[in-house]
């Protein structure tokens, strides 16, 4: 058995993940949108991720006390309270890596991002017929410099027969969340959908 130091770099095999994250200033993904995003709304308390009760909840209305707290923190500008409590939306997208050709699941939580997709499928655009390239344009909030996040509208472009099953594949991953009434793709299966928990 090899022997190892701390401090030293070891090749390990990496487990190979669905989930595809943007996690340093540089990073980009062009993907291919294989079915309709879902999305949930959690809070991080001690670093602990507990579901929010009013905004996965159908009509975003239940009562949650942890979004009560939020809203107090915010009335008397409590910055740390503020950061502890605030509600994340966690948008999750099956999608097609074309850098990779393999299927994943795109996961974000710049509502910019999604927004911006949204806008596209309000002018009547088919956002799941093009391919979008998203780059992380900044490390920190506070770097000076251009958005964090930028979003691109590419061409159409062909799939082969492989990206083509890798596609269908990633339309049939079961993801859990609300399932986005404004990017809903027509194809059928669009996935499992599960509301809230």
């Amino acid at each position: 058995m090899p022997a190892i130091e701390f401090g030293q770099e070891l090749n390990l095999p990496k487990g190979e993940s669905k989930y595809l994250k943007l996690r340093n200033k540089g990073d980009f993904i062009v993907f291919r949108i294989a079915g309709t995003p879902v999305y949930e709304t959690d809070h991080w308390i001690n670093k602990e991720k507990v579901s929010c009760d009013k905004y996965n909840s159908p009509d975003n209305d239940a009562p949650c006390h942890y979004c009560d707290e939020y809203e107090a923190a915010v009335s008397v500008d409590d910055k740390q309270a503020i950061r502890d409590l605030k509600p994340v939306t966690t948008f999750m997208y099956p999608v097609l890596d074309r850098t990779t050709g393999k299927a994943g699941i795109y996961q974000f939580t710049a509502k910019s991002i999604h927004y911006g997709i949204d806008g596209y499928a309000k002018m009547g655009i088919d956002v799941f017929a093009c391919d979008w390239r998203v780059d992380r344009n900044k490390q920190t909030v506070d770097e000076p410099g251009p958005e964090f996040w930028s979003l691109k509208r590419l061409g159409e472009g062909v799939l082969s027969k492989e990206e083509k099953a890798e596609l269908k594949r990633a339309n049939e991953f079961e993801l859990e969340g609300k399932q986005s009434e404004s990017v809903v793709s027509d194809e059928v299966p669009i996935g499992v959908y599960k509301e809230g928990k």
